[in-house]
């Protein structure tokens, strides 16, 4: 029988910072309104004056287990509330780090709700010591899950015991990380969309998800078994109450899909998960079982990160200001603003869709895409043109 073993590494670090992997390219464009992610349009300006009412703010996620480190930020109305819930435990080797999200309108009346990724693994020859359903080293024993299969059952982990449920239905959708403008994640892409009350108001929601595949084969001198993992990822949902979601779906689909991962968080996670695959593997080594091998890691990462979380405060502190640049600029995009040096106020923010801005200290502004534009000529007042500040 195999031994069950830590997830390969790469897999790890490609699905943990669900619901969006790293995205170089900027801030990417929602989802369209409808039952199904539609494909990501181009260009920002576009979508950004789709929302011109509505003001934006970065909220980070924090990981308060790896000194407070943040896993990456979203874009949040302002008013919204919003809260995580960021953990690791060591002892799961091969899924150890979860993160959830809850982003919602002030009066409770619409929300977006990211919940963690999970892994379903089987093997083959199978697993007999883990009953089906039950977790080994973070992962959940489930030979053979499909994609409406692992819709159900994060459906009733989440929303089981509302009043009135009920399943309006399940349909295939087109790869929902690229629908998101991230990078493609391959795999089988599914919603679904519930109905049920809450305090007595009716509310629908849509759930959305990829479930991945991988096979992994181990050789050995008893022959070459398999270890299947398939990852749930992307899993997210809108829900709005008083029939109300269809309406909201462009909003709340750029708030999930404005989702940018911190690649400071990204390099402590790596080392983390290497820490523990590394780890792992010399306590079977060393004759270990699978479980007392977890429980000695456990007791060893927990330690080792005590001294690393020590160290990472005296690096941060260093970098805290330039941290601080990042969200106000990150800020900025969503809101089309650039913050320009006013001579007379400080600062002050106008649109990026002009390139030159002049002010009269009065509290007036002239804007222009002109670099020939100079409002001192053959006009009143004096006028200043404004840099960007630094």
């Amino acid at each position: 029988m195999p031994r069950l073993r830590p997830v390969p590494f790469a897999l790890f670090a490609l699905c943990a910072l669900l619901p969006g992997c790293s995205d170089r390219r900027g801030a990417p464009p929602p989802p369209q309104a409808g039952p199904a992610p539609a494909k990501a349009a181009s260009g920002g300006l576009g979508l950004l004056s789709r929302f011109s009412r509505t003001t934006f703010h970065a909220w980070p996620v924090a990981d308060r287990q790896q000194g407070g480190l943040v896993v990456g930020t979203f874009a949040v109305p302002e008013g919204w509330t919003a809260v995580s819930n960021v953990r690791w435990n060591y002892a799961d080797s091969s899924w150890p780090f979860q993160w959830s999200s809850k982003i919602a309108a002030p009066d409770g009346s619409a929300w977006l709700e990211t919940f963690p990724a999970e892994c379903f693994y089987w093997l083959e020859p199978p697993d007999r010591s883990t009953r089906v359903g039950a977790k080994s080293l973070g992962m959940i024993h489930r030979p053979g899950i499909g994609a409406k299969d692992a819709m159900t059952w994060l459906i009733a982990r989440h929303r089981g015991g509302t009043r009135n449920f009920h399943v309006v239905g399940f349909r295939p959708i087109p790869n929902l990380a690229t629908a998101l403008g991230k990078p493609a994640f391959p795999g089988d892409s599914v919603a679904a969309r519930v109905r049920y009350e809450q305090d007595g108001h009716p509310v629908d929601e849509e759930f959305f998800l990829v479930l991945g595949a991988n096979r992994v084969p181990y050789h050995g001198p008893q022959g070459t078994s398999y270890e299947n993992h398939r990852v749930l990822a992307y899993a997210h949902s809108m829900g709005a109450k008083g029939g109300r979601l269809d309406a909201l779906h462009p909003l709340l689909g750029f708030i999930v899909a404005s989702f940018r991962s911190d690649p400071v968080w990204e390099k402590r996670r790596d080392q983390v998960q290497a820490q523990l695959n590394e780890q792992f593997n010399r306590n079977l080594a060393a004759g270990y079982s699978r479980i007392a091998a977890a429980g000695a890691l456990s007791r060893q990462i927990s330690a080792n990160n005590d001294r690393m979380i020590a160290m990472l405060d005296a690096q941060r502190a260093s970098r805290n200001a330039a941290m601080d640049r990042v969200n106000d600029n990150f800020s900025q995009y969503i809101r089309g603003t650039e913050r320009m040096q006013d001579p007379y106020w400080g600062t002050s923010e106008h649109a990026y869709t002009e390139k030159y801005h002049w002010t009269d200290g009065q509290g007036n502004y002239r804007h222009s895409n002109d670099a020939g534009f100079d409002p001192n000529v053959g006009g009143t007042g004096s006028w200043q043109l404004m840099q960007p500040a630094k």
